[in-house]
């Protein structure tokens, strides 16, 4: 028998955890500290299924949420403990707030119609996600079968062979949000397992346009996130499934994190940043080439220009060595390859027809329709007038870094037969858009 209540209780208890992390690391009560807690729970939820593994602990209710509730305990001690306004922003600080009520009423037109694309995307992924069956093929084979191979043996499939999953190797963020959500069921329900993904989703998009909406306005903000949910092929994976939407979400939460941070200098903000893109580490094997390595390199350019963050860029790079470095430890005690495709994904040389096919499916391809290559334009156009290069290191590290795994390696088959490329290319554009609506300037005024 299947019953919304223990999902929901589970979904409540990853949330109240997300809100009292928040609250550790200097949050305030607001609507964007509620839409975060669902996202930023998915980093201790995954450590408790990693711990309860490693000391061969059945994935049970009872093991489970007594962790959670550890956890929440100790966040409750240090929050209680924590000095008043410890992290509090110092006078170096540069908070702003724009003037947003005259933009939004010349603009109304503008944010009323894409708030109705929005609300006509976001239900069909709420119908894929929830009413529907589950329908990617490689979730049959891979990311719902997982979690429900793990849930109905009571232990994490982390193995580098597994008769019914395609890849029990991957990282294991998206499988330890489903199980622990379907704690308290009698039988694995893949609507869900979908359903929570779809919330996590919902949050992760209403909090980024908050983000942007506190460094750039109304406008901005929403016409960003439009252009991202709305693209087709990010529309189509928010039904749930996969997960790429996931990795884009994490990497384009820290990346807004990122971006406060350089105009605040507010210590939370570089903490918030370093544990999302941990959580991209965690979610896919892409995480880590194309999420970590760019954020280490925009956060040590930052930190070799402004020599007055360095102690707080230090701390937040601390974070995601920390938390980024448990999977690879992980991966390495347990003999599993950090690539999808083992030691094939390593030989490189330049593969027949990868390139002319990787141009097409870029610029003529149906997937992003025009909206990719006008991103990948309007970025080298801007990036090269402004000369903010900070603002566009991520997007082009990854696209250039994915377009070299897809022709220079054997993982160019799948770009050949239309299986995953176009999937991959979903991060680079997310944080291309995020980018463009970041870089551009606004009238801004100091908080009063």
């Amino acid at each position: 028998m299947v019953s919304a209540i223990p999902f929901a209780g589970m979904t409540a208890i990853l949330a109240l955890e997300g809100w009292l992390l928040l609250s550790a690391i200097g949050f305030t009560k607001s609507w964007l500290k509620f839409f975060l807690s669902l996202p930023i729970s998915t980093i201790p939820n995954t450590i408790v299924i990693l711990a309860l593994t490693i000391v061969n602990l059945p994935l049970a209710p009872a093991y489970i949420i007594s962790l959670h509730l550890i956890i929440g305990l100790i966040l409750t001690i240090f929050i209680l403990l924590k000095r008043p306004n410890q992290y509090a922003c110092k006078s170096t600080c540069k908070l702003v707030n724009l003037q947003t009520s005259q933009l939004a009423g010349r603009h109304s037109i503008a944010i009323l119609a894409c708030s109705l694309i929005l609300l006509i995307t976001l239900t069909y992924s709420f119908t894929h996600s929830v009413l529907l069956p589950t329908f990617h093929y490689d979730s049959a084979m891979n990311w719902n079968m997982r979690s429900k191979v793990s849930f109905i043996e009571k232990k994490l499939v982390l193995s580098d062979h597994h008769k019914l999953i395609a890849k029990p190797h991957y990282p294991f963020l998206y499988h330890a949000l489903q199980i622990t959500t379907q704690q308290g069921q009698n039988e694995w329900n893949d609507r869900y397992a979908n359903l929570i993904h779809f919330l996590m989703s919902l949050s992760s998009i209403t909090a980024l346009f908050l983000m942007i909406k506190k460094l750039k306005g109304v406008l901005h903000a929403i016409t960003a996130v439009t252009v991202i949910t709305t693209t087709p092929l990010f529309a189509m994976h928010l039904g749930g499934s996969y997960a790429d939407v996931p990795l884009a979400l994490f990497a384009l939460l820290s990346l807004a994190c990122f971006f406060i941070f350089k105009d605040t200098a507010e210590f939370k903000w570089i903490i918030l940043s370093a544990v999302f893109v941990s959580a991209g580490v965690w979610t896919k094997s892409e995480g880590l080439p194309f999420a970590l390595l760019p954020w280490f390199l925009i956060v040590a350019l930052l930190w070799k220009n402004h020599p007055g963050l360095r102690s707080k860029i230090n701390f937040g790079a601390l974070t995601a060595i920390i938390l980024s470095g448990i999977w690879p430890l992980t991966a390495f005690i347990y003999g599993l390859s950090l690539s999808p495709h083992g030691t094939k994904d390593t030989a490189i040389s330049l593969q027949n027809g990868a390139i002319p096919e990787a141009m097409k499916v870029i610029f003529s391809g149906g997937s992003f329709g025009p909206a990719l290559p006008i991103a990948i334009a309007m970025s080298l156009i801007i990036m090269i007038k402004t000369r903010r290069i900070l603002y566009f290191i991520w997007g082009f590290l990854a696209l250039f870094g994915i377009i070299f795994v897809y022709t220079f390696t054997s993982n160019a088959t799948y770009l050949l037969n239309g299986q995953s490329f176009d999937r991959q290319m979903i991060l680079p554009f997310s944080i291309l858009i995020l980018s463009l609506a970041c870089s551009f300037n606004t009238e801004k005024t100091k908080n009063p």
